[in-house]
């Protein structure tokens, strides 16, 4: 279970706005403004007072006085305020009609009559026209399955089936026949005309029927490509560096797309000043093959010079060193926009800025000053969470921060977390540039204390992680920890538990592989993680363990199809593990048929023991419903092996087979992660199992 945390730098002003402000837009939202603030009503009473005073309508058959005014409120207000006027009446009667023909009513007629100090708006409906059948003439190439996707965005099953959600209108049609003539385009018909030909309203003017005249025209295609000037690179390469197909459609505005492309493979080779222009005129044709002239002027080849940094915060905190140094790695390399964005948004992820900015000078002949302008934030901070999970059930905590210890940059933080489960607490020190180099170091003092299902804890520890860098995607680690654990109430037989208070120590080594485009709300890629330790139990051998994770996430048009694996072994050296260090399954981020925990061996009081083996396989798609509001289907199957957990005369129950489960979601995406509520189906139930399992969750599943 995760939380989800709302940060203030006030102590308690604003995180209560915050909650203040949610709970009255929702209230506004579901029971009126009226309802939802004091003396609201009589403010909405009074305006539509006075727009009622001002004016008046007649002849309205299909909307109601106040959807029509909606769509009036600036013209009213200019009434009420300065007074009426002819221009102004004719004005209210010009967006009266605007209104209407947006809805289908095509041979509205709206005038206007002006009594004193109220306008009369005089209104003859006609037939409200809804579409039936659009035909296209002419195309050749094309079928009218796709015209048809451009000219509505629907099918036209959908059409014949929900007719009343396409009014016919002549601006719709109009920018239905553009967005078919700016496919054609793209495609290389240059010379293509898309028109609206003809529109057969039905006797009652009900129905239109709407013909699209297209003339195709020739094709014009990409043809011989040419790259002059002082190219340094061969053909091949500066093909590639264009992206777009080199014997592709000439689309109008290609070539000046390709030259773009061209001086950004430049400038990322350190030619920051490199100048590409085209030539590409359809004139040119020969046979429909346009051909491209690129004319390349690299200029100079730079390299990145020192950074300069000009701090406009009033009373400044952070050390004047802290951005040179942060920069300092990119010195005398080629200059490469690429590696500058990734610093650059590295600094701003810190929160240390209110507002920074960058620019390039050229110094010293081949060199780029950098030129920093910043403003810092607050450093200090107090957060408060509130959260809720199937397993942790309610979560409340509090944060306090300082995210510029010293004057270095570098955060320090204290938690404090209360569940339904127990008390934790946890002070946390990261170093993103040990030392000022590429190293990161994140060491964390933290204490627990929890009731688990069959037993409870005391724990206090401390853990340091060392990472590295290696490549852009690919992280290394190495960690140590220590731990003393005490199990101070157990339901469980003794023999069951393994030791009962005990110190751990481990060492251990990490690799991260990320490819996703985002680590906490992925639409695509690939990450990759393993882990090795090896852990000592009251300064004796004990353990081993070794976890691999594999998640990918394919964007499937606006879905998502996720697939991930996971498998974890402990190798044991001594003869009984602690039952704190041994692997659980089942729960909300594992196979979701099973409540936390509860798939895999139990005792005769139905308590999870844990194992040293298991496996955990997810595939899920998840798709839009609307706004932010997702569906999803998955599949999920696991299972966990317990090899030491069989002492003699003591009953230990559960399957170690393969279990599945098979369910469906919904997801409410948010910046910091999707809120989930999941139902799975355990399709091979056993006989003391449940149908399934309701989880409430924040965070991506794997």
């Amino acid at each position: 279970m995760k939380s989800l945390h709302l940060f203030s730098h006030s102590p308690v002003c604003c995180a209560g706005i915050v909650f203040l402000g949610v709970v009255t837009y929702a209230a506004a939202q579901d029971s009126g403004l009226q309802r939802a603030l004091p003396g609201a009503s009589l403010l909405v009473d009074t305006v539509q007072a006075e727009a009622n005073h001002r004016v008046d309508f007649t002849g309205q058959k299909t909307f109601t006085e106040a959807e029509l005014m909606a769509p009036l409120m600036e013209e009213v207000r200019d009434i009420t305020e300065h007074g009426i006027t002819p221009a102004r009446a004719d004005d209210l009667a010009f967006y009266v009609g605007s209104f209407y023909r947006k809805s289908g009513f095509s041979q509205v007629a709206v005038d206007y009559d002006i009594r004193g100090a109220k306008v009369l708006i005089k209104i003859k409906e006609g037939p409200r026209s809804l579409l039936r059948k659009i035909s296209f003439t002419g195309n050749q190439s094309i079928p009218p399955a796709t015209l048809y996707d451009y000219m509505l965005g629907a099918t036209p099953e959908h059409l014949a089936k929900h007719p009343e959600q396409f009014p016919y209108t002549v601006a719709e049609i109009g920018a239905g026949a553009d967005r078919v003539r700016g496919y054609y385009l793209s495609l290389g018909y240059l010379k293509a005309t898309v028109e609206p030909a003809d529109v057969a309203l039905t006797g009652d003017g009900a129905h239109a029927d709407v013909t699209i005249r297209i003339v195709e025209g020739p094709r014009y295609s990409i043809g011989n490509v040419s790259f002059v000037g002082d190219t340094l690179y061969p053909r091949d390469q500066l093909v590639h560096a264009l992206i777009e197909p080199a014997d592709g459609p000439f689309a109008p505005g290609i070539g000046n797309v390709m030259a773009r492309n061209l001086q950004s493979f430049y400038k990322a080779h350190g030619y920051y000043q490199a100048e590409v222009t085209v030539e590409a005129d359809a004139a040119t044709a020969v046979h429909g093959r346009v051909p491209i002239t690129f004319t390349v002027a690299p200029k100079q080849l730079y390299r990145f010079g020192w950074a300069t940094v000009k701090n406009e915060t009033a009373r400044p905190r952070l050390h004047a060193d802290f951005l040179p140094k942060r920069f300092a790695p990119l010195h005398g390399q080629n200059y490469d926009p690429e590696k500058l964005d990734e610093t650059f948004r590295e600094m701003l992820r810190t929160g240390l800025f209110e507002n920074l900015r960058m620019s390039l000078t050229p110094v010293n002949g081949d060199e780029l000053q950098l030129d920093l302008t910043a403003s810092e934030a607050k450093a200090k901070e107090i957060g408060f969470t509130l959260g809720a999970g199937s397993y942790e059930g309610v979560t409340i905590g509090v944060r306090l921060g300082d995210r510029d210890l010293f004057g270095r940059g570098r955060p320090l933080s204290f938690s404090a977390e209360y569940s339904q489960r127990g008390l934790k607490g946890e002070l946390l020190y990261l170093d993103p540039w040990l030392f000022d180099t590429r190293f990161g170091l994140r060491a964390r003092v933290y204490s627990e204390a929890r009731d688990e299902d069959g037993y409870s804890k005391q724990g206090l520890g401390a853990r340091i992680d060392l990472t590295r860098k290696a490549m852009r995607h690919l992280e290394l680690g190495a960690f140590i920890e220590s731990a003393s654990v005490k199990v101070t109430g157990s339901t469980i037989d003794p023999g069951l538990l393994g030791p009962l208070d005990y110190q751990v120590a481990t060492i251990g080594l990490t690799q991260t592989t990320d490819f996703r485009n985002d680590p906490i709300n992925p639409a695509r890629g690939f990450v990759f993680t393993s882990s090795f330790e090896f852990s000592t139990i009251d300064s004796e051998a004990a353990f081993t363990r070794s976890i691999v994770r594999f998640s990918y996430y394919l964007p499937v048009g606006k879905s998502l199809f996720a697939v991930g694996a996971r498998v974890g072994m402990i190798s044991p050296i001594v003869d009984t593990l602690p039952i704190d260090v041994r692997f659980f399954n089942g729960g909300a981020n594992t196979v979701r048929s099973f409540t936390e925990r509860q798939l895999g061996p139990k005792d005769s009081g139905n308590n999870p023991l844990g194992g040293d083996i298991y496996t955990v396989f997810n595939a899920e798609y998840t798709f839009p419903i609307t706004g932010g509001l997702q569906g999803a289907v998955f599949v999920d199957a696991g299972n966990l092996k317990n090899n030491e957990v069989r002492p003699a005369g003591v009953e230990v129950r559960g399957s170690e087979d393969m279990r599945y489960a098979v369910g469906v979601g919904i997801r409410y995406a948010l910046p910091i992660g999707p809120l989930r509520l999941d139902y799975g189906v355990n399709p091979n139930r056993r006989a003391d199992e449940d149908f399934g399992a309701f989880h409430f969750s924040f965070g991506f599943a794997f």
